[in-house]
């Protein structure tokens, strides 16, 4: 009897010591999540919350999961927008930099190519107080000349000619800033909008040429931490990231 209540307790030491170190295993790798480190081009030190595509499962957060071609070009995927180059990642202010696939550095008659939309997390281009991150940059098209202080000449960068003799010539222009109520002349339509970096002040004068190489810098994203994105409710409400039945059985 003593013999087998001894060859029980060992037994039952080593399922505890098994239990222990398969713990002890699940714990290391949630920690090592942080602790992946990988690179893409110019783009060192790819760390938590971001990954690799082909990195380990372990590392990062898989909402985070960036793409790199041909290990030289690091890319986003924004949807609804499309996808995006990135030029910098800033882990102090939580922003990242990216540039629009349709820009092309000293082309000045390349044009973005993805509407900038951005409605789903962890991606923002508002601060945590509603501001823009960055400048608008609207692309106008006029069936008139127009003499704004407002508009900015896009030629002889890009030039909208009529295709037949039945089509109206057109002009194109493009307004920096937010677009207020009045600014867009009679016989004007905002055809695109594309978000740069630019120190910007209304009525300044400037040229296409470095309006475009803004565009090629890029512009800024919040970059929300995983422990501050909202929960996905499915028919409840949310209150300080939580969900909420939205009645309460017993009731």
């Amino acid at each position: 009897m003593g013999s087998r209540f001894l060859a029980l307790s060992r037994w039952v030491l080593i399922v505890a010591l098994l239990l222990v170190g398969l713990s002890g295993e699940t714990c290391n790798a949630k920690d090592d999540s942080t602790k992946c480190t990988s690179s893409c081009g110019n783009i060192h030190n790819i760390s938590y919350p971001f990954r690799l595509q082909h990195d380990p499962t372990h590392c990062g957060d898989l909402l985070f999961t960036l793409s790199c071609e041909n290990n030289s070009t690091l890319l986003v995927d924004l949807p609804p927008s499309g996808k995006y180059y990135v030029q910098a990642i800033n882990y102090d202010n939580q922003t990242i930099r990216v540039v629009d696939p349709g820009i092309q550095k000293n082309n000045c008659s390349s044009m973005p190519q993805n509407f900038p939309t951005f409605l789903r997390d962890p991606y923002s281009a508002h601060n945590m107080s509603g501001y823009l991150l960055s400048t608008p940059v609207f692309y106008i098209k006029c069936s008139n000349p127009v003499n704004s202080s407002l508009y900015v000449d896009t030629a002889p960068c890009l030039n909208i000619n009529a295709s037949s003799l039945v089509q109206q010539k057109t002009y194109s222009y493009v307004k920096v800033g937010v677009m207020e109520v009045g600014d867009l002349n009679e016989g004007c339509s905002a055809e695109w909008v594309a978000l740069a970096l630019l120190n910007y002040s209304k009525g300044y004068n400037t040229s296409y040429e470095s309006i475009h190489s803004a565009l090629t810098y890029g512009f800024g994203l919040l970059v929300l931490r995983p422990d501050e994105i909202a929960p996905i409710c499915q028919g409840q409400w949310s209150s300080n990231l939580k969900c909420f039945p939205h009645t309460i059985p017993g009731t």
